[in-house]
C-alpha cells in the first residue's frame, strides 16, 4: 500500500511541474512575439503612436488581471444552476472556475504581466526619440516614463480589484460567452 502511495505522489509531483513549464513556454513565446511586433512597429513610430501603444498594453494588462481575478473568485454553484437552465456560456464558465488557477495564471500572470513589461519596453522607444544632451536628463526622463507606466498599470489594476470581486460571476460569464463564440461549447 505504501509503494502505491509513493508512486502516486511521484506521478503527482511530476505533473505539478508540467503546468508551470507550459506557462513558461507560453510566456516566452508571447513575450517574444509581442516584443518583436512592438519593436518593428515602434522603431519608426512617432511619440504619439508610442504613447498609444503603451496605453493599449497597459489597458490589456489591467483587463486580463481583472479577468483572472474574476474567474478565481467566481461562485461555481451559480454557474451550475445556470447550466441546468442551459444558459449560454455557463458550462465554459464552470470550466474557468474549476481551472481558476490556470485561467488566472494565463490572464493575470502571462498576458497581464507580459503586456505590463512590454509597456515599459515601449517607453524606451519614446526615450530614444527624445534627443537631449546630458546623461542625467536622459536618466531622469527614463525614470519618469517608467514611473508613469508603472503608476498607470497599478492604478488601473487596483481600481478594478473591487469591481472584479463584486461582479466576478458576471465578468466570468461574459468572458465565457465570448470564448464560447470561438469554441462552440454549450
Amino acid at each position: 500500500m505504501k509503494q502505491l502511495k509513493n508512486k502516486s505522489n511521484k506521478t503527482s509531483n511530476s505533473k505539478s511541474w508540467l503546468w508551470p513549464i507550459k506557462i513558461l513556454i507560453l510566456a516566452i513565446f508571447l513575450s517574444f512575439s509581442f516584443s518583436l511586433l512592438s519593436e518593428l512597429t515602434l522603431s519608426n513610430a512617432s511619440i504619439f503612436i508610442s504613447i498609444v501603444v503603451i496605453l493599449i498594453f497597459v489597458c490589456i494588462s489591467i483587463f486580463f488581471d481583472m479577468l483572472g481575478l474574476a474567474c478565481a473568485s467566481a461562485n461555481i454553484e451559480d454557474f451550475n444552476a445556470m447550466a441546468s437552465r442551459k444558459v449560454k456560456g455557463s458550462k465554459q464558465a464552470i470550466a474557468f472556475v474549476k481551472n481558476a488557477d490556470k485561467v488566472s495564471s494565463i490572464c493575470a500572470d502571462v498576458i497581464g504581466d507580459v503586456c505590463g513589461i512590454l509597456a515599459g519596453a515601449a517607453g524606451t522607444s519614446i526615450l530614444a526619440k527624445i534627443s537631449l544632451t546630458g546623461e542625467f536628463k536622459l536618466v531622469l526622463i527614463a525614470s519618469v516614463i517608467s514611473a508613469v507606466i508603472a503608476g498607470l498599470t497599478i492604478f488601473g489594476k487596483a481600481s478594478l480589484k473591487k469591481f472584479s470581486l463584486k461582479y466576478a460571476n458576471s465578468i466570468t460569464l461574459k468572458f465565457a460567452k465570448f470564448i464560447n463564440l470561438f469554441t462552440h461549447k454549450d
